[in-house]
């Protein structure tokens, strides 16, 4: 998108001298309205505090895998809360880039621990689920069970979601590790 000349219409004809003064007196003031709203922002930003948004993802985290009871909140709402407050804590993470490189670091290696308790959290679930799941079935074929096929089959089950839990665990910390590694090198 071009600029426009403040010397002309849309139509390319030209401007009363009165209306061009009024369109560049409210180019500047927009442009300063633009630089109060970043000043706003940041300084909002700065207000908040990034543990608290990392407690109050753990908090649904902890709702979310509860293999006990059901989450007070509907999945798609627990997302919703998460992906704000991710983003959220992303933007602080990115101010204070620019501003306190120490804190940056900090802020990181917090994130970097709530990753890897989200994913042994999730992992514990998984494997609850797993194990109710061949409950349930054991209780419905009871006759026609061979147990130690079960226990392997279980087992099977178990180490496969372990497998797949741990590979993507481990892809998530070396692409943080290595994002922290880009950064302390600039």
């Amino acid at each position: 998108m071009g600029r426009r000349s403040t010397s002309s219409t849309k139509s390319g004809k030209f401007m009363n001298p009165t209306d061009q003064a009024r369109k560049e007196a409210r180019k500047r003031e927009l442009k300063k309205n633009k630089k109060q709203r970043m000043m706003v922002r940041a300084a909002v930003l700065k207000m908040k505090d990034p543990r608290q948004i990392i407690r109050d993802m753990e908090k649904l985290d902890e709702m979310e895998f509860n293999p006990v009871q059901q989450p007070l909140l509907n999945e798609k709402v627990l997302r919703d809360k998460r992906k704000k407050l991710r983003e959220t804590f992303e933007r602080i993470v990115r101010l204070y880039e620019r501003e306190n490189p120490e804190t940056y670091k900090e802020l990181r290696k917090l994130e970097l621990d709530y990753e890897t308790k989200r994913g042994q959290l999730a992992l514990y679930f998984d494997s609850v689920k797993v194990g109710l799941r061949v409950n349930v079935w054991m209780l419905m074929h009871s006759k026609k069970i061979c147990l130690s096929r079960i226990c392997v089959d279980l087992s099977t089950e178990i180490g496969m979601i372990w497998m797949m839990k741990t590979a993507t665990l481990k892809r998530t910390v070396k692409k943080r590790e290595m994002k922290g590694a880009m950064v302390t090198r600039e």
